[in-house]
């Protein structure tokens, strides 16, 4: 036995034996997504009933959610998910905080340090470190930070023999930390979630084909999360010399590179590699990810912020917004007042990829929701209803797409503004709508005395 399979023998305990060693009031902060130590969080649902209160930060539970039902569990997130959603209704256990996603780092500086960081890592190396795999995200960083600025921070790595060894840089710590900085080791060799692709329907379809018409040969893309920028990877099969600098890595990424599209030559930082801060995905992409010298995984302050961005060539946002009034603010983490998700890298990206030399950013919704009463309502309104938290401001907003094309609002008057998102709203919709307006005090009538903006601010549906 070399001395380092004594560091990591030395290290190893079972799960129970590690809620064993935690105390009541003891604050756990887990990585992100594929980066949480699922075993552990199994383990704290089994075990930690004498650890009362336990205070766990997660952003979101990405599998084990029946431990924030635990009644001795407090949360803290800075982005809910289902499991959260669910604690926060029924048991009022879930306090969020309003957080861009680079600003995590300066999260785990400023406040009281946690009592045990836990991450989930491929098996160590022949040189003594682990791969942070799926998930860079804030906790890279904070790993990094942590042995020489909170020394009673516990390091905890779970190891998982499925994970992937995924690459990142050199100069950004190249994705892996050494055995010597972490005080347990946990070993659970569970198989992988996948994270399927939403079926688009009809409307998602027509306005990812809206979408991919502003997509450009040599653009730089960044997906967000829902089924309509999950089905534009597709649509932009024909497009050449693509990059990829997401927040996120996922299926539709995978599909423009294996079609050909993505060579990555043309960025202007980071060239030759895609690059993210986490990925979801199904086997075929985990094992894609597997030690590819074509991807490289870095810490989110190196990947979602805007002076990063702004050095990136035509650099492309594309995310999903829930709704947008006809000023052109969006709303993309809450349903009124109430919080449905996070700030997460939403404005970020939005705001970034207009400091790009050559980009844009393309926020999308499709023109009207069903809700679960059977009600249709519209996405697009006069206003937002009061006490709603804004997403992305009416400064920030440029492209603005549904399944009747797309308007870019950077630059309009908000009269405009309202005339051209009447005209992306349903036609059962726009008569109420301009009514609306009018008795908000837009007079949409002198637009036609006005001189019209560039025709290439509008785009008709596909």
């Amino acid at each position: 036995m070399n001395d380092l399979d004594r560091a990591y023998r030395s290290r190893l305990v079972t799960h129970e034996e590690l809620v064993g060693r935690m105390r009541p009031g003891d604050a756990l902060s887990f990585g992100t997504w594929m980066g949480q130590p699922h075993g552990v969080m199994r383990a704290l649902v089994r075990h930690s009933r004498h650890l009362d209160p336990l205070y766990v930060f997660c952003s979101p539970a990405s599998d084990v959610g029946e431990l924030l039902a635990l009644p001795n569990v407090q949360c803290v997130s800075s982005f809910l998910g289902p499991a959260e959603r669910t604690a926060q209704r029924d048991r009022g256990n879930v306090a969020y905080i309003p957080t861009q996603y680079t600003d995590y780092h300066k999260f785990v500086r400023t406040n009281h340090p946690a009592d045990f960081y836990l991450v989930r890592a491929a098996p160590m190396d022949g040189r003594g470190f682990f791969n942070l795999s799926l998930s860079a995200s804030w906790q890279f960083g904070a790993l990094r930070w942590l042995p020489g600025n909170a020394p009673d921070a516990r390091i905890v790595v779970e190891v998982n023999r499925h994970l992937p060894r995924v690459r990142g840089l050199p100069q950004f710590g190249g994705h892996e930390i050494p055995v010597e900085d972490v005080h347990f080791i946990v070993e659970d060799h569970t198989p992988l979630k996948e994270y399927g692709t939403p079926e688009a329907s009809a409307t998602d379809r027509a306005i990812a084909a809206n979408v991919a018409a502003l997509v450009e040969d040599r653009a730089t893309v960044q997906f967000g999360i829902g089924s309509i920028p999950m089905t534009i990877g597709k649509l932009l099969a024909g497009r050449k010399d693509l990059g990829i600098h997401s927040e996120m890595f996922c299926r539709s990424h995978l599909d423009l590179i294996e079609a050909g599209s993505v060579s990555n030559a043309h960025k202007g930082l980071h060239d030759d590699v895609s690059v993210a801060t986490f990925a979801l995905g199904d086997d075929r992409l985990y094992r894609w990810l597997d030690d590819n010298p074509a991807f490289a995984m870095l810490p989110v302050e190196q990947v979602n912020a805007v002076p990063v961005l702004a050095q990136i060539q035509r650099m492309t946002s594309i995310n999903s917004v829930l709704t947008m009034d006809l000023s052109g603010q969006a709303c993309a983490h809450c349903l009124e007042s109430r919080t449905y998700s996070g700030v997460g890298g939403a404005f970020e990206f939005a705001y970034g990829a207009q400091q790009s030399p050559g980009g844009k950013s393309i926020h999308c919704l499709p023109s009207r929701t069903t809700l679960r009463d059977g009600r249709v309502v519209s996405n697009i309104v006069a206003r937002h209803p009061e006490g709603t938290r804004i997403t992305i401001p009416e400064h920030s907003v440029d492209w603005v797409v549904t399944e009747y094309g797309a308007a870019r609002l950077k630059f309009l008057s908000l009269e405009w503004r309202a005339a051209a998102l009447i005209d992306l709203a349903h036609p059962d919709d726009r008569e109420e709508l301009t009514t609306a307006a009018a008795a908000d005090g837009l007079n949409l009538a002198r637009l036609a005395n006005q001189r019209r903006p560039p025709d290439h601010f509008f785009s008709r549906a596909v």
